[in-house]
């Protein structure tokens, strides 16, 4: 199985993964052969990749494992989305925060049990549902962190609930800012930056979420150097929580296709926030962050610096640029005969040069 962008995809292959719409609703099921209709379907619904089995790949199969249950994950996109839609048509947030923490609780609870697995991108988000998707992946990313960091099931809890929360403010931003495919005026990057205030209010004003979940909204786009919205607080004036969000509101931002810009691909994402650390966040957060992000996901055809190709299997936390591949053509760029895996992790004098758009 690999990762394929959505314009190279051609007849014939083989779909590795469900697709579904923002109303949950199936597009299309795993194993469906690809034809230039549903192909010319996929590329109308803002996909920027899918997962497909075309037999390139010998051996067991590569899959690509979520680190949490797919249903665990729909459901809390439903929830998220119910919860700004209704805030959006109430003017305030009426919650049972009891029912936030459970969705916070199941999430830990995998993640606690999957130790060993890291942050993939399993997702197939659609634009229309991008922010309530994109809460989600903010929860799971700041969990993973939160877990590395060694926090209390009480922590991650307060952490989890800010995370779901943290973009609530922007049910008070006009639709045409949010999805202006332009540059944004002045006036309205002000409003833009008014989403964390925003944010901040609502949930203070709820009365019943807490106080810190309130402060992550508010200050999930400060900036360690002082550079951030919008207090343009520094250092340890951010609380730490926020720093967290923070980190992985910007990774799964910049891996998403939106409007304006196509996605970064997850190695890049993975190097901008690594370079990030003591400037945008806190040293130490940065590198418990990216403790749990495979650079290259389970799928990815890679070029090793030997000139072989290879196909990313899984990675190892700790080791996010040195995944386990599967090599698929030699160094001569020939068809391996019989396919091998190499642990790069274990094998210092490689190392992947880059990844191939195929």
């Amino acid at each position: 199985m690999r990762r394929v962008k959505i314009s190279s995809l051609r007849p014939g292959m083989k779909l590795a993964y469900n697709i579904y719409n923002s109303r949950d609703e199936e597009l299309l099921a795993a194993g469906v052969v690809l034809t230039g209709t549903y192909i010319k379907k996929l590329a109308g619904q803002d996909l920027s990749y899918v997962w497909v089995d075309d037999g390139v790949q010998s051996g067991a199969p590569v899959s690509v494992k979520d680190v949490v249950a797919q249903e665990t994950r729909i459901a809390a996109i439903r929830q998220v989305k119910n919860i700004l839609l209704e805030t959006k048509e109430s003017g305030r947030l009426v919650i049972e925060p009891q029912s936030l923490y459970f969705t916070v609780s199941d999430f830990t609870d995998q993640l606690l049990s999957k130790d060993d697995l890291l942050f993939n991108m399993v997702d197939l988000r659609l634009q229309d549902d991008y922010t309530f998707a994109h809460s989600v992946n903010v929860c799971i990313l700041a969990l993973m962190t939160g877990i590395t960091l060694g926090y209390s099931r009480g922590e991650l809890a307060v952490l989890g609930m800010g995370a779901l929360l943290h973009d609530l403010g922007k049910i008070k931003v006009p639709d045409e800012i949010l999805i202006k495919p332009g540059s944004l005026t002045e006036k309205e990057w002000v409003m833009m930056k008014r989403h964390t205030v925003e944010g901040y209010w609502l949930i203070h004003d709820a009365g019943n979420i807490g106080e810190l979940q309130a402060i992550i909204a508010l200050q999930h786009h400060e900036n360690y150097d002082g550079s951030g919205y919008p207090l343009g607080l520094k250092g340890d004036k951010i609380h730490e929580y926020a720093q967290v969000v923070a980190i992985a509101d910007k990774f799964d931002a910049i891996t998403a296709d939106r409007v304006y810009r196509k996605a970064f691909p997850p190695h890049e994402a993975y190097e901008m926030c690594s370079a990030s650390g003591n400037y945008f966040f806190k040293e130490h957060i940065a590198k418990a962050f990216m403790y749990n992000i495979a650079a290259y996901p389970a799928g990815t055809i890679v070029e090793l610096n030997n000139g072989m190709v290879a196909v990313s299997v899984d990675t190892q936390k700790g080791y996010s640029l040195f995944p386990r591949v599967r090599v698929l053509y030699d160094e001569n760029h020939r068809p391996a005969p019989d396919q091998f895996e190499l642990p790069l992790f274990k094998k210092p004098e490689l190392s992947v040069v880059k990844v191939l758009k195929r």
